[in-house]
Parts: structure tokens; C-alpha cells; sequence
């Protein structure tokens, strides 16, 4: 009998020795492989709590990792919202000048009836506002630029009439 007791205390401690020995890479939950010994092994000195909790801590790195891609692509979006906003409004700006330009243009035109010399400089002007409106997709701040250039002409046109 004390046989018998020494051959499965034997067995135990080879089985003990053996699960002392897995590594990590023995103890991945999805090999089926593994025997019985190795999964005590793995089971009695914590490779399975270890390799959860390696586990949450590459879940949570990833979880801010996506947070911060998350901030990243609200602000974007964001100062996307406010450009569009900005260019609305410089596009707003740029009609009123472009109407107000044209009105003054108006203006001096029935003024300087019968003068040849500013009626050419007059039809000299519309012609780049015309040329201007046709360039394709200047930005508004280039047209904005390019219409006031315009205005001084215009204002000077108008100083020489008097008109100031």
C-alpha cells in the first residue's frame, strides 16, 4: 500500500514539476493541443490571469488610442464647420463689395456722359470686374483683393470728376 502511495505521490510531483515548467506561449487558452498537466500548470501559477491582464491593459491602450482619434476627428470636423462659416461669410463680403462697386461704376458712368476719357477708363474697369467674375475658382480672398484694387481705380476715377 505505501507502494501505491509512493507511485501516485510520484506522479503527482512529475505532474506538479511539469506544470511548473509551461511557458506563456504554452498557455494560450486556444490551443486545444495542451494536456492536462500543462493547463494546471498554466491554471496554478497564473499565466491565465496574467495573459488576461496583459490582455485589459491592450484593450484600454487601444480604448485611448480611439478616444483621442475621436477628439482628433471632432475637431477636425469642427474647424470644417467653422471654414465653411468663414466662407460663407467672406463670400457674403464679396457680393455686397462686388454690388456696391458696381453701383458706384453706375453712378460715375451717367456723370461722366460725353467724357471719352473716362468713359474708357469706366469700360476699362468693367472689363476686369468681367474678367474677374469669369476666373475659375479664384479664392474669394484673391477676388475680394482684386475688387478692391478696383474701388481705388474707381475712387480715383471719381475724385477726378469731382465727384469726392
Amino acid at each position: 500500500m505505501f507502494r501505491y502511495w509512493l507511485m501516485a505521490l510520484s506522479l503527482l510531483s512529475v505532474f506538479a514539476l511539469g506544470g511548473c515548467t509551461v511557458t506563456a506561449e504554452q498557455c494560450d487558452p486556444r490551443n486545444a493541443d495542451s494536456g492536462f498537466g500543462t493547463k494546471l500548470g498554466c491554471s496554478t501559477r497564473g499565466v491565465y490571469a496574467e495573459r488576461v491582464a496583459q490582455k485589459e491593459r491592450l484593450l484600454l491602450d487601444e480604448q485611448k488610442a480611439n478616444q483621442l482619434f475621436r477628439a482628433i476627428y471632432a475637431s477636425l470636423e469642427q474647424e470644417q464647420r467653422e471654414v465653411g462659416l468663414e466662407r460663407s461669410g467672406q463670400q457674403r463680403q464679396y457680393a455686397a463689395l462686388s454690388q456696391s462697386l458696381n453701383a458706384l461704376l453706375a453712378e460715375i458712368k451717367g456723370k461722366a456722359a460725353g467724357n471719352r476719357q473716362i468713359e474708357q477708363q469706366i469700360a476699362a474697369l468693367e472689363q476686369q470686374i468681367a474678367d474677374l467674375k469669369q476666373q475659375e475658382n479664384p479664392s474669394v480672398l484673391q477676388r475680394r483683393h482684386e475688387l478692391q484694387k478696383l474701388q481705388e481705380q474707381v475712387a480715383a476715377l471719381e475724385a477726378d470728376l469731382g465727384l469726392r
